[in-house]
């Protein structure tokens, strides 16, 4: 199967004369997969997760959904292809949470068309899967900073996305709810579901993916199996410290070194 999601020597930059975020970055997303961008803050995670939605257009290069630039694309027709689950969002007015959900339904719905019945049993599914139907009738803005975050994967997975991308999803999460997001990306990888996760966290990594990309400074320093990318040797290179990798019983787990500076 191809690869649904390209970079080819993309260089980005914000402005002019700002350096760059990202420099002469190739990458394939292996489609039906979870894949894993893992890196320090600051290193352009988010940046390369924005090129991939078409947020972004990059300075030099091309950035390409199924063999194709974001352009050749309607923003319905994306909309339908791509959804995004970010890790911050301004929501300008005050919906309920299955208000909110239910605009992920908004790529299938004509201009002033209300949602029918068969999109409110998707909202209600979306509610489930993401284990939040009993915050349906609260107002986002009046619910943790946590659940916030699971009513946003609630909305994508309402979209019925082919390609999901997820910016630091578990950043805002306790243990059970973060199980919880990356057991969902399993299944729905196993499900055809391409997904696209940018991590500071290797062990959240390790745990949902199948396919990892390393950065380093707007740059691509591994990518490949976990047996390639997470090594002691790689992961302290990139984060600065010493860390170590252990496997256990087929389990490979990332400890940070005492001593580190």
């Amino acid at each position: 199967m191809p690869d649904i999601l390209n970079l080819e020597g993309v260089h980005f930059r914000y402005a002019e004369d700002n350096p760059l975020v990202l420099e002469d970055l190739s990458l394939e997303i292996p489609t039906g997969k979870v894949t894993a961008i893992l890196g320090p803050n600051g290193t352009g995670k988010t940046t390369l997760l924005h090129l991939l939605l078409g947020l972004l257009k990059p300075n030099q290069g091309a950035a390409l959904v199924a063999g194709k630039p974001h352009r050749a694309y309607s923003r319905r027709e994306l909309s339908k292809l791509i959804g995004l689950v970010p890790q911050f969002e301004s929501i300008p007015f005050n919906f309920s949470v299955f208000e909110y959900v239910t605009l992920g339904r908004s790529p299938y719905l004509n201009p002033f068309q209300m949602p029918g019945g068969e999109d409110l049993d998707i909202v209600e599914n979306a509610l489930e899967v993401a284990g939040i139907p009993h915050l349906a009738d609260k107002p986002v803005m009046e619910i943790s900073g946590g659940e916030r975050q699971l009513v946003h994967v609630a909305r994508v997975l309402a979209q019925r996305t082919r390609i999901l991308l997820l910016d630091e999803p578990t950043a805002h999460l306790d243990l059970e709810n973060q199980n919880r997001i990356l057991s969902l990306l399993k299944k729905m990888s196993a499900e055809g579901t391409t997904a696209v996760m940018t991590t500071h966290d290797p062990n959240a990594a390790i745990f949902a993916a199948d396919y990892f990309i390393l950065m380093k400074a707007g740059q691509i320093a591994a990518q490949g199996s976990a047996s390639a990318v997470i090594t002691s040797e790689n992961l302290s290179r990139v984060f600065r410290t010493p860390i170590r990798v252990e496997v256990n019983n087929g389990y490979t787990m990332v400890v940070m070194e005492k001593g580190g500076d």
